[in-house]
């Protein structure tokens, strides 16, 4: 905790030294966009904040859900097992700008785009993820499940499962963050609203201090709703086991 307030207050005292050597109109200082944060707290943002947040949850619940389907069902078979590997593998090689122009050239700019772009980039990520907890499971159990024919449901519920749980924390922390990127991208180029549809609007005007106000807005929204996100999978996690 104390590192972190340290690197929060070198970056501040950098950012205010560099701001006094450079023009207001390029770089302005911190408390000039502090004041313009203020200014901006109204309904039109939280509106934008829920709106992106919404999707964001929307997009991560969509890919969580389809990555678990998949790599809970290719461990039932070997060769499931290698295509999902493969072809999360060869997804994750695709620019993400190719997933979202292909959605706004078929589906149109606006939210379907935005969530479709989440989720579509996330999956093979959070699969491949599942599939490496899944591999450093204790190979004796799987050999012992095999040889007492233990049923693929109860591997499922009592192997699988309690296994990503123990995992999931990491996991959550780099898929969501990259979630989040996603989102202010995807809105950023063929949104209709939200925060990072906002960053445009402001970028337009040239209006630095709007445009650093806003970036930390994103910044703080992202980091909120990831801690609140792993608070309520911690208790989650408590009441199960």
């Amino acid at each position: 905790m104390k590192l972190k307030i340290f690197l929060v207050i070198l970056f501040v005292s950098i950012w205010e030294v560099a701001s006094f050597f450079t023009e207001s109109y390029i770089l302005p200082d911190p408390l000039q966009v502090l004041k313009v944060i203020y200014q901006s707290i109204n309904y039109d943002l939280f509106k934008n904040i829920s709106g992106s947040l919404l999707r964001l949850l929307i997009g991560y619940t969509i890919s969580l859900i389809t990555a678990l389907l998949l790599s809970i069902f290719a461990q039932k078979y070997d060769i499931i097992k290698r295509s999902v590997s493969i072809v999360s593998s060869s997804a994750l090689k695709v620019p993400n700008i190719a997933y979202l122009t292909f959605f706004m050239l078929f589906v149109g700019v606006g939210d379907y785009t935005v969530i479709l772009t989440i989720v579509v980039t996330l999956i093979p990520t959070i699969t491949l993820s599942f599939l490496s907890v899944f591999d450093q499971l204790n190979r004796h159990v799987t050999e012992i499940s095999d040889i007492f024919k233990v049923p693929f449901y109860r591997r499922t519920i009592y192997f699988y499962i309690p296994s990503l749980v123990e995992s999931f924390s990491s996991i959550l922390s780099l898929t969501f963050s990259l979630g989040f990127k996603l989102l202010i991208m995807a809105e950023f180029i063929a949104g209709t609203n939200g925060l990072g549809y906002r960053l445009v609007e402001k970028k337009v005007s040239f209006n630095m201090d709007e445009v650093m106000a806003y970036i930390l807005i994103i910044v703080i929204s992202g980091l909120l709703a990831e801690k609140v996100l792993e608070i309520g999978f911690k208790r989650i996690k408590r009441w199960i086991f």
